[in-house]
């Protein structure tokens, strides 16, 4: 069964362009300072458990208004339902957009074979040099993150519609010279990558180490730009 641990009915912040309710799974195996859901990696048996029948029963009542469904995490990835609950969604129908890490490419593989996910999100935090300290996890691991990007950079349009990249623009993590060298890594054209604002005032995993420096509205501009250099499709977004 899948451990949803949040579901909202609705939302226009996470698909791009879309109405979609959003599901959100428990548990996650990377450790960043800054993720924005810490409960959902860490502490999510302290948050309620949510059937599944309860959600597609919510999806049947509103799919008339809704675009699709977002299910992000934690790390959906390591739910062992998760192929068979896309079926699922798909049976309603509502296109599906996974968030995911990208730490199980076993898993991305299977989604591009049967071309469940309309969308693929990838959380890209990182360079690849970087991201084993950032989130935790071994070289072998990173390895794996590397392979689910080239499945994804591989996947004609017909299997997946859209491709994206997200990055969190954290002083702690990221500046422009490590946001140009992501953007060589990315190597995906027909991604959209989204540059968003690092929110300090939330619960996060490890506040302390992450910081509370946000930058500037100016210098948010100037990492856009950074990014745009090596990759045309970059969306902006600044926060609050």
């Amino acid at each position: 069964m899948m451990n949803f641990r949040g579901f909202l009915p609705s939302s226009f912040n996470e698909w791009e362009g879309r109405v979609a309710a959003v599901v959100f799974t428990g548990g996650c195996n990377w450790r960043c300072a800054y993720c924005h859901g810490a409960r959902l990696v860490a502490d999510f048996a302290t948050l309620p458990a949510i059937a599944p029948e309860k959600i597609a029963a919510t999806l049947r009542q509103k799919r008339d208004w809704l675009d699709g469904i977002v299910i992000t995490g934690g790390e959906p990835t390591l739910q062992p339902d998760l192929i068979e609950f896309i079926r699922e969604l798909h049976a309603l129908p509502l296109p599906v957009k996974l968030s995911t890490n990208g730490s199980q490419p076993a898993v991305v593989a299977r989604l591009l074979t049967e071309k469940l996910p309309a969308c693929l999100s990838f959380d890209y935090k990182a360079p690849s040099e970087r991201l084993a300290r950032l989130a935790g996890i071994t070289a072998a691991e990173v390895a794996a993150v590397r392979e689910s990007y080239d499945l994804a950079r591989q996947a004609a349009p017909e299997t997946v519609a859209e491709i994206e990249f997200h990055t969190t623009l954290c002083p702690r993590y990221v500046n422009r010279e490590i946001l140009a060298t992501m953007a060589r890594e990315l190597a995906c054209p027909r991604a959209l990558w989204i540059l968003q604002q690092y929110e300090n005032d939330i619960e996060m995993l490890d506040a302390k180490t992450a910081g509370t420096d946000r930058y500037p509205r100016e210098e948010l501009d100037a990492l856009a730009a950074v990014a745009r250099r090596e990759h045309a499709n970059v969306l902006l977004r600044y926060g609050k």
